[in-house]
């Protein structure tokens, strides 16, 4: 009997040949003898997330009195649209309050890893980095933006490149308070200095 990887990995190669033969490709050729294998791996790789818990991440610390705003900008992300299974990647960043504790600043690049290695659409990877955030971290305020370009707009349907997505979600203190929103813009859109 075989595991639930090897009858996986015997799934996605099957299904890749016929896909290639059912669009009068040769399948016997060269350049494709090792196409199939090589699709299972980079699917096994961009649909990491699922094989891990978003909870493992956060690692956190005292905030040692610290209330004011954290910002992190330009976490570089690629994903899968659950549409068509077309790539979309861009830039994500998050502004949080801490509320007597923060998240170690890798942890916000593991947590985007995890949730945007799985079929996603951007408003709910929006979501679900946000979610994950205030049910872990508690802060008193949060704000999660991404800006992503999405290949199945730009190669394919009304084919329209360099078109940005933008979604933001606000939560807590930065839901009411357009200061500390006007801050959060103005870091995200400064140049870092040299």
């Amino acid at each position: 009997m075989t595991n639930k990887s090897g009858s996986r990995k015997e799934l996605v190669i099957n299904f890749i040949l016929q896909l290639l033969n059912s669009f009068g490709e040769d399948i016997s050729r060269d350049g494709l003898a090792e196409t199939p294998i090589r699709v299972f791996r980079m699917y096994e790789e961009l649909l990491s997330g699922y094989s891990q818990d978003p909870k493992t991440v956060f690692k956190t610390f005292k905030s040692n009195g610290y209330k004011d705003l954290v910002t992190l900008t330009n976490i570089g992300f690629h994903s899968l649209c659950e549409h068509h299974i077309l790539p979309f990647f861009g830039k994500i960043h998050i502004g949080y309050i801490p509320n007597g504790k923060v998240l170690g600043l890798s942890k916000f690049v593991r947590l985007t890893e995890i949730l945007s290695h799985r079929l996603q659409t951007q408003e709910n990877l929006t979501n679900q980095i946000a979610n994950a955030l205030e049910e872990n971290l508690n802060p008193r305020g949060l704000i999660v933006t991404i800006e992503a370009e999405h290949l199945c707009m730009s190669m394919r349907g009304v084919r329209k490149s360099d078109c940005i997505t933008k979604t933001t979600i606000f939560r807590g203190l930065l839901k009411k308070n357009t200061k500390l929103v006007d801050q959060f813009y103005r870091e995200i859109n400064s140049q870092p200095s040299k």
